[in-house]
């Protein structure tokens, strides 16, 4: 079942791990077994409703449900179901920023997978780990994490692993990138029907590494339709993104900051602070440089983001809506 709810979101490695607690298996005699009680199949429901949620973005609803699953998963004392709820938990408050909570599930879960031999989880601990260690800059710590993973017997874990390998690579501007970047693809490519998320991120990847401005963008539109087609939102916003850097370098302002302002509406909409405000710093930047009366906007977000104020938070967007209003 786990493999089935990677491939149906194109392989997002997470721990999003929803497993059948039972084994129904049929007699050819003798009478039926009883249904399983509702306090094992109620948290392992509230687990596939929280995976579900995650694969459609809807991260704070994703919350809710894993948070009952855990609290569920403990009234039975089930120690694999409590480390698979704890690691969802973390995967989905590190794709809002949420790293320091995150991290404290993780801690959460790691001591129970050691303590109850959950060996069948380790490898998924290791990714989450590195995953972490990486958007903090730890990337020795990320490194010796991926050495559990990088030659899984597993196909989805190594693909997972290859990407972050690849990420710190292109991170450090490592002399070396190419080659893992090589790596990523040519495993990508022999299931190129159900990776098609990871296709998207080597694009990315290919659109950072050629120096021309044209096949940058066209790595880019690439890499956008792919994440459009699979309703990826946070992909779509790193790609926009990374476009609008594309556009500034060229001297097109406009249309980077059509880009940037798609990007803020979508990681507004998922409540993720930290892209928000690094967005609204492009757009500081892109304001200053074009002499734009927007940049008073910018300068008050920046204040309150920064000093994590988010009393307004709802409202933000507002400020730089560019969409007619119904009323």
């Amino acid at each position: 079942m786990m493999c089935n709810n990677i491939f149906r979101s194109s392989l997002l490695w997470l721990f999003i791990v929803g497993i059948s607690l039972l084994e129904i298996s049929a007699c050819s005699s003798g009478a039926a077994e009883k249904p399983a009680p509702k306090s094992i199949t109620s948290p392992a429901q509230l687990l596939d409703q929280g995976i579900q949620k995650y694969n459609d973005n809807d991260y704070q609803h994703a919350i809710t449900y894993f948070e009952k699953s855990l609290l569920q998963y403990r009234s039975i004392d089930s120690a694999t179901g409590i480390a698979q709820s704890s690691l969802n938990m973390a995967k989905t408050l590190m794709a809002i920023n949420n790293d320091q909570l995150a991290a404290e599930y993780i801690k959460k879960a790691g001591a129970i997978i050691q303590q109850e031999n959950l060996n069948n989880l380790t490898e998924h601990l290791h990714l989450l780990k590195s995953s972490l260690a990486i958007k903090h800059t730890a990337y020795d710590d990320a490194l010796h994490e991926l050495e559990a993973v990088l030659n899984s017997n597993n196909a989805t874990t190594r693909l997972a692993a290859l990407k972050n390998r690849t990420k710190i690579a292109f991170l450090k501007s490592d002399t070396d990138k190419q080659i893992w970047l090589g790596k990523y693809k040519t495993l990508q490519q022999k299931s190129p029907e159900i990776t098609r998320s990871h296709k998207a991120r080597i694009l990315r990847f290919e659109a950072e590494l050629t120096k021309d401005a044209s096949e940058k963008k066209n790595h880019l539109k690439q890499s956008l339709d792919i994440s459009r087609e699979l309703a990826n939102r946070p992909a779509i916003a790193a790609t926009l993104s990374q476009w609008a850097a594309v556009d500034s370098e060229t001297g097109d302002a406009d249309a980077a900051e059509d880009k940037i302002l798609r990007a803020l509406f979508i990681r507004h909409q998922l409540g993720d602070v930290k892209n928000s405000l690094s967005l609204i710093k492009q757009l500081d930047v892109l304001y200053k440089n074009s002499d734009n009366k927007k940049q008073s906007i910018t300068k008050v977000w920046i204040n309150k983001l920064s000093n994590h104020d988010l009393s307004d938070w709802n409202s933000l967007f507002l400020d730089f809506e560019t969409y007619p209003k119904s009323r």
